[in-house]
């Protein structure tokens, strides 16, 4: 008998969370393998770094996805082997280069959000209202590119979609007023009403309840 796929990350919605909302969107079974930091001041993380390099994984790190002989890391390289396997993969040439570019930009701005959100609280305070100014204007190009679209690939879903989705939730967490366009927001609604995610949303023990970051950040 195969085993269960597993997904491991800490308690935190971080990069994990687009895998997570991804599975969920495919009603997959998996098993979430959680790794939960100390408190300060250590923030102890030795229940990962003690099985780091035991797992089998060819490059250690969070998140991992097992998935029978298949062992990755990297958010967007188990988010295009989870679309592939589940039929969310564009369907055309070109426009899978263009979504590729998409999860590329998304993770790009989520990096930019942890450079200041991981600062301490002074610097993250002073550099908030700037970290909004950015990424309006990228959320912005987002809106360009989606146009009229019902999705980034056009009228059907993609992994893309869900990366997209927790990037920009994570800053309308930071700052409600972050999404400015109506095909943005539209987009977000249609999200979020998708009916295979209305546990993942609703369901008060989800992961979407769990802090965006980790305890040593100054926004969680």
């Amino acid at each position: 008998m195969a085993s269960k796929m597993k997904l491991g990350y800490w308690k935190i919605r971080g990069l994990a969370e687009p895998i997570r909302a991804l599975l969920a969107f495919a009603e997959a079974d998996f098993e979430e393998v959680v790794y939960e930091c100390g408190d300060a001041p250590g923030f102890d993380k030795s229940c990962w770094l003690d099985v780091k390099f035991t797992l089998g994984l060819e490059f250690p790190n969070l998140p991992y996805l097992i998935d029978g002989e298949v062992k990755l890391t990297q958010t967007i390289a188990i988010m295009h082997y989870l679309s592939n396997k589940y039929g969310l993969a564009p369907k055309d040439f070109s426009v899978h280069a263009q979504c590729d570019m998409i999860d590329h930009v998304a993770l790009d701005l989520t990096l930019m959000g942890s450079s200041l959100f991981y600062q301490p609280k002074e610097a993250f305070e002073a550099g908030k209202a700037d970290l909004v100014t950015k990424v309006k204007a990228i959320i912005k190009q987002f809106s360009a590119f989606l146009g009229s679209k019902s999705y980034f690939a056009g009228d059907y879903i993609t992994g893309t979609d869900f990366l997209v989705f927790e990037t920009l939730d994570k800053f309308v967490v930071l700052e409600p007023s972050v999404i400015e366009d109506d095909n943005m927001k539209n987009w977000m609604k249609r999200i979020r009403e998708l009916p295979t995610l209305q546990k993942y949303f609703n369901d008060p023990n989800s992961t979407r309840s769990w802090p965006l970051n980790n305890k040593m950040a100054a926004f969680k």
